[in-house]
């Protein structure tokens, strides 16, 4: 009895420190969404600023229309993880088998004194179907963790982020499930846990029905007896099921019912006697146990926060207008949406700039990557003139295409992420590149470019085998019959209605100067930098020329060509 209560003190004591733990790092992450600097004008923004502002956003969104997506929200984008199966089916499986595995693990096992004992008065651990069910959920887990395994190794590259946080988690996760499983078939092989269900539930007349049910349970339930040397006749088994009907039947089904956990006992039953004596059944129970308190305590400096955080990110971002940005009350969100990132690479894969990662060799121009460097600013953390001018290039190269903030599968609104951290670098000192090349006309910076450049190097790229480089295949742009209807449908083109901002050179005008090869001075061109890469000049064009991908790759040079000539001019402005 003392050790008994020893022993429910004892865990007692690890579950309130995992649960202090837990809380306190959950609350040291909430605060840091309010002392992040993400964004514009973030040094000059109290934190009780951007908590008024977060408040006085929930409170307006609680009290409007808006609050009707929540539910929608909640059911598909949370729930049923609508997004992610979008662009991901085999994710999305992963992500529902782990989800659901662990939380129905959660509510119908770890809880079941709470929850499923409310829910099912009949309920007991070890009757049907409780018994399958709480095989089926880990099953569920283990083979998602399988999957995003093989999915993580199989994928490996650039474009995929594996911090050691995320192998601990999942290390975790992995000892949580083993140990569940071993603990049951360690109980079901068990001679000392069969003794005690003896003691307190048979009613058994002597040791002629003792050895009865004995042959019955280890025939059918696994059990396996040290000392058990009766001759097993048909007669002891039939007197064997007879008794256990009577006793054991209304709190124990058939062990083989756990599909999963009675195939291991099966495997252990050459070392369940030894492993009867040292208790293994306990041991085993205390290792999934405090694992399960370890996986608590470690949840908010882990990668599976993102349970929290990601919920969180669809719902705001969802019920939110994104047409009335607050910046006090965007830096908490921005924060937050960093926390909700699992750097799955989704947002890399399907940019419309990351093949251009094989020619520079930066690894800041995919999404999955400049979002670590964003949260690296946010902290506070030094980082070097070269460090910064990288990130300052991935920054820049990014199209604004929106695709990343599409395909999301945590609805983090990177877009909104781009435009902050641009911001943030200029007030840093590190404005974009085509901030310094465009105080430059077209004829200058072809002067320039004879000027400084000493080598050239071959802005190439392989697709599906060929080398891309339009600009320089005349068969590209010699189509063109210079009708403007690039130029007409170029949404760049009608905003800049002001002379002094017009744009220089027209899509038609730079197309013109590639027929006539003066391709540094179409590189030179305003033009080139204030495309949006909308592509309606490319969709419209009744010659089918790539008129975006052109300007797109000029841009790409012009900024290849810069690298390699004298900054200090740009610089100096």
């Amino acid at each position: 009895m003392i050790k008994t209560l020893l022993e429910s003190t004892f865990l007692f004591a690890c579950l309130y420190m995992a649960l202090g733990i837990c809380a306190l790092g959950i609350l040291i992450r909430i605060a840091r969404w309010f002392a992040a600097d993400i964004g514009p004008r973030s040094a000059v923004i109290p934190v009780w600023m951007r908590v008024a502002a977060a408040t006085k956003g929930f409170v307006a969104t609680v009290f409007s229309l808006r609050f009707f997506l929540f539910f929608k929200v909640l059911v598909l984008d949370v729930m049923l993880q609508a997004r992610i199966i979008k662009t991901d089916l085999s994710r999305w499986i992963m992500h529902i088998f782990i989800f659901f595995g662990f939380m129905l693990l959660l509510l119908m096992h770890a809880l079941d004194e709470l929850v499923t004992k409310k829910v099912f008065p009949e309920y007991y651990s070890t009757l049907a179907p409780f018994q399958q069910l709480r095989n089926v959920f880990g099953l569920m887990v283990i083979v998602g963790v399988a999957m995003a395994i093989y999915r993580r190794v199989r994928q490996r590259g650039p474009m995929l982020i594996t911090r050691y946080a995320d192998r601990y988690a999942v290390i975790i996760l992995a000892v949580i499930m083993i140990s569940g499983f071993l603990v049951e078939a360690s109980k079901i092989t068990s001679e000392s846990v069969f003794n005690r269900m003896m003691k307190d539930f048979s009613s058994a007349g002597g040791p002629a029905d003792e050895d009865a049910i004995k042959a019955f349970w280890s025939g059918e339930y696994g059990t396996v007896f040290a000392d058990f040397k009766t001759p097993v006749t048909p007669e002891l088994i039939a007197r064997g099921k007879q008794l256990n009907d009577e006793s054991c039947g209304s709190c124990h089904a058939p062990t083989k019912t756990a599909f999963i956990s009675f195939p291991v006992a099966r495997a252990l039953r050459p070392a369940a006697v030894p492993m009867d004596r040292i208790q293994a059944d306990v041991i085993l129970y205390y290792v999934h146990v405090l694992a399960c308190f370890a996986g608590l305590a470690y949840l908010p400096f882990s990668k599976f926060f993102h349970i929290i955080t990601d919920p969180l990110t669809m719902i705001v971002n969802g019920m939110s207008d994104k047409k009335k940005v607050n910046q006090a009350g965007a830096m908490p969100r921005r924060a937050m949406e960093l926390d909700a990132c699992t750097n799955c690479g989704t947002c890399s894969r399907y940019c419309s700039v990351a093949p251009v990662f094989r020619m520079t060799g930066n690894e800041t121009i995919l999404p999955s990557h400049k979002i670590r460097t964003i949260r690296s600013l946010s902290s506070g953390k030094k980082t070097g003139a070269d460090e910064l001018r990288k990130i300052s290039e991935g920054a820049f190269i990014c199209t604004s295409c929106y695709r990343c903030t599409e395909v999301c599968p945590t609805g983090i609104n990177l877009q909104d992420q781009w435009f902050a951290s641009k911001e943030l670098l200029a007030e840093k000192g590190y404005p974009l590149p085509h901030v310094w090349m465009k105080q430059f006309n077209a004829s200058e910076w072809s002067d320039r470019i004879r000027a400084g450049e000493a080598t050239r190097e071959k802005d190439v790229d392989t697709i599906k085998g060929r080398y891309y480089n339009l600009t320089a295949d005349s068969d590209v742009f010699a189509p063109c019959i210079q009708c403007q209807t690039c130029t007409n449908v170029c949404p760049v083109v009608a905003a800049q209605t002001d002379r002094k901002d017009a744009v220089d050179i027209t899509p038609q005008k730079i197309m013109n100067l590639l027929r006539l090869g003066l391709n540094d001075l179409a590189m030179g061109s305003r033009m080139v930098w204030d495309c949006t890469t909308c592509y309606q000049c490319q969709e419209h064009c009744p010659q089918g020329i790539q008129v975006t991908d052109i300007i797109y790759e000029l841009k790409n040079k012009a900024y290849g060509h810069f690298k390699n000539i004298d900054r200090t001019a740009g610089n100096d402005s």
